[in-house]
């Protein structure tokens, strides 16, 4: 017994001396009266870094839940270390320790007490929101193009002076090359959302692979231009299939305003939920499928939405804008 608790202690204290000051993730259960913007304040981080490490497509957050603090986003330099050896105890490429660390001029001096900014990860896999300390929003529209919504909305929008961001079904591209186009010329950005919408996270890395690149390919050769947005349909992607597409330029985007439009919800409920949901660095989801009917609410909703924010101080941008991409 004594022997295990002494090698115990050696493993612990081995522990120490390699990964010095790292900071675990914490877990924080939200209290009466706690909002997002509390609770960043109080572990010194902001409210898309909670909202984006936690996968909330939403803000109204409500007590009991659960939700986990970001880490120090700072790490203490020890004896011994170099930047390589950071770099592996943080998990984190050479690249991306030198990109967070512009102050830091030669990294082969580096110093015991010095500190090192740890590279940011939540903002780059998923993202859930964008940049909260603008009071800036993104419109985005899934699932098209399409010859019934699709007209309407861009009529809209040009109305409106407003640029969205549309996630494009590569078959509808094809189907549909003129109306891809016309998004292009317009102005709006252009996002992948899988050839034919399907469950990508029953998909094998090939697959997945596969099917996110045959779109873009369909995309850049209708418009000119390969998109390095992508939206996953149903929402649903796992971790390591996000990683993947981000290390082939891919930045995986979800939302923190549900219109639930595409039940045929009216422009009345649509509205509702934008009010109610709507934040700086909110990221709007809409829908422009070809199914009669079933879009008229969003439709009717979008000018009195614009107007609307627009009031309330916000300005409409691309989600290239509001991530900084």
């Amino acid at each position: 017994m004594f022997k295990k608790i002494t090698r115990l202690v050696l493993l612990s204290l081995v522990c120490v001396f390699l990964f010095g000051n790292l900071a675990e993730a914490a877990t924080y259960t939200v209290q009466p009266g706690d909002t997002l913007w509390k609770i960043a304040s109080k572990y010194g981080t902001t409210v898309e870094k909670l909202v984006n490490l936690n996968k909330l497509t939403y803000t109204a957050i409500k007590p009991g839940e659960k939700l986990e603090v970001p880490a120090s986003s700072t790490y203490k330099v020890i004896s011994g270390d170099t930047f390589y050896k950071i770099s592996v105890k943080l998990g984190v490429s050479m690249s991306e320790l030198k990109l967070a660390n512009p102050q830091i001029k030669d990294p082969a001096r580096i110093f015991p007490g010095q500190v090192v900014n740890i590279p940011d990860k939540t903002q780059t896999r998923m993202i859930y929101m964008g940049n909260s300390s603008k009071k800036r929003i993104a419109l985005t529209f899934d699932d098209g193009p399409e010859d019934i919504y699709t007209p309407q909305i861009l009529e809209i929008l040009r109305q409106k002076g407003v640029k969205a961001t549309f996630f494009v079904v590569g078959q509808q591209a094809k189907a549909f090359p003129e109306l891809l186009k016309q998004i292009y010329k317009e102005g709006h950005v252009i996002g992948n959302h899988s050839w034919d919408h399907g469950k990508l996270g029953n998909f094998t890395e090939s697959q997945l692979i596969n099917d996110v690149e045959s779109t873009s390919v369909e995309i850049e050769k209708i418009t000119g231009y390969k998109p390095n947005l992508f939206r996953p349909p149903y929402g649903f992607l796992k971790d390591e299939q996000a990683e993947k597409l981000y290390n082939l330029g891919y930045r995986t985007i979800m939302w923190t305003i549900d219109t639930i439009d595409w039940s045929g919800a009216s422009s009345e409920e649509i509205l509702s939920r934008v009010h109610r949901n709507v934040v700086p660095g909110g990221i709007v989801l809409q829908h422009n499928f070809r199914v009669p009917g079933k879009l008229d609410g969003t439709v009717e909703a979008l000018p009195q939405m614009i107007d609307e924010l627009r009031a309330q101080g916000y300005e409409f941008v691309t989600v290239n804008e509001l991530i900084g991409k």
